[in-house]
């Protein structure tokens, strides 16, 4: 119960972007993992969580050797020779620009790790991982029945606040409109699944289990017709954000997800392209009629953001003169103003490089983020072969992979992984889809430890 209310209630807080939520939630996520059962943990499990340890052992040294004093194997920062240059103070070097920003940027990955493994470990029961995927699928769907109510209501408000930016759309309880759409999009993914395993194999029960409660909410809101409100009640969300890679990413996320779900289905030749152009059919009705806002600011701005250009060249200066080690994990903000270029003009704080791949390359160099580029890769094939091979349970490695991409694609050109609302939401759902990537005849061959 800990564990869900985490994944639950992250997106709440604004997004969970202030420190201390970062420091509730792990804190919640350590004691539910030192009290989880990991009975049904074994031996391909661990196999598969080892990339995700070794690359936060491989951080956790790179983070430290950015904050060593005066390290004997690299050069130090150069900002850290102006106070002994200007004002004749002596300061010891180091690697990272900062003192503090690697300790403080530690810990939402960390936070984010936890929630993956505890989600696996929920997950190793299928029955479990169908339960935490219907929780999520419901809980992001409260969130998009919350953003469309608010911003109908009080197009200015944000929750017990006032909007800054992004008057006029929605964005939930996010602040940015790029992060409410990626959630909400992965909410869809999590409704659109099933509702296909139905459309295909027609197999809900006609009554509950039980007549217990639990049993009853599960039957009626796990119904086709109840799955096709939810999916509904998303992709509204998803339109009234006005984010553009938001609801191209998600569209193509969606369609995704049905593609790997017809894929190994023995539906012959025609029937094949007759659904591949059905799918591209209802993916331009989708652009055109939900989401006709952001049609138009496609329309008026285009695709490419060019002051975000600009800041990806920044980036890649950072980069290139810092390409081992990087300028100190935490430390874009910092950095950021001495590669800034005349065409960002003096306006505006760019605290993030939009663009998470840039920014960890800018911030661990690039070692440690082709490390983690490769770890996430990795995850995603398991769950793409898993989406094609698996017989029983498929919808689940299908969501997993499914949201991976949405997640991680939005993340190259924005900061979406880096909000914690949305990151916990996502670690959860796709540490789901992972665990569910093992077939349970292997799991059982392998055994427990």
């Amino acid at each position: 119960m800990v564990a869900l209310a985490a994944f639950v209630l992250a997106p709440l807080p604004l997004g969970s972007t202030d420190p201390i939520w970062i420091c509730i939630w792990s804190a919640l996520m350590a004691a539910s993992l030192v009290t989880a059962d990991l009975g049904g943990i074994g031996r391909e499990d661990v196999r598969l969580l080892a990339p995700l340890l070794v690359t936060l052992a491989t951080v956790a040294a790179i983070t430290i050797a950015q904050e060593w004093r005066e390290p004997p194997f690299a050069l130090g920062s150069p900002v850290w020779q102006l106070p002994s240059t200007g004002l004749g103070i002596p300061a010891p070097s180091r690697i990272s620009t900062t003192v503090s920003g690697p300790w403080l940027a530690v810990g939402y990955p960390l936070l984010l790790a936890m929630v993956f493994i505890r989600a696996f470990a929920i997950s190793a029961d299928a029955s479990s991982a169908r339960r935490l995927l219907l929780i999520l699928a419901w809980a992001g769907c409260a969130y998009a029945v919350y953003g469309i109510l608010a911003e109908v209501s009080d197009p200015n408000g944000l929750l017990s606040r006032r909007k800054e930016a992004y008057l006029g759309y929605a964005t939930g309880t996010f602040v940015n409109r790029n992060t409410a759409a990626v959630f909400w999009g992965s909410s869809a993914i999590l409704f659109l699944a099933p509702l296909l395993r139905f459309a295909h194999r027609r197999d809900h029960p006609d009554a509950p289990a039980s007549p217990r409660f639990s049993d009853r909410v599960t039957f009626y809101s796990s119904s086709p017709v109840a799955l096709g409100i939810g999916l509904a009640i998303c992709v509204t969300a998803i339109a009234m954000t006005g984010s553009r890679a938001g609801l191209l990413l998600s569209i193509c996320a969606l369609l995704l997800a049905c593609g790997l779900y017809l894929a190994p289905l023995p539906l012959g030749g025609l029937r094949r392209w007759g659904f591949a152009a059905g799918l591209a059919v209802v993916a331009l009705l989708l652009l055109q009629f939900v989401g006709g806002a952001v049609a138009g600011r496609i329309g008026t701005y285009g695709l490419i953001d060019e002051q975000r250009s600009n800041a990806y060249q920044s980036a890649i200066a950072m980069i290139h003169d810092y390409p081992m080690l990087g300028i100190g994990w935490g430390n874009f903000e910092a950095a950021f103003p001495a590669y800034r270029t005349a065409e960002l003009g003096s306006l505006g704080i760019w605290d993030r490089a939009h663009s998470t791949p840039l920014e960890l390359a800018a911030e661990l160099g690039l070692p440690a983020a082709g490390l983690i580029v490769a770890c996430c890769l990795w995850y995603v094939y398991l769950l793409l072969r898993s989406s094609l091979r698996r017989k029983r349970d498929r919808y689940i490695p299908i969501i997993g992979a499914s949201v991976a991409a949405l997640g991680l694609a939005h993340s190259c050109i924005d900061f979406s992984l880096q909000i914690p609302g949305f990151g916990i939401f996502f670690a959860a759902i796709v540490g789901c889809g992972l665990a569910q990537s093992i077939p349970s005849e292997l799991r059982k061959e392998r055994g427990k430890f």
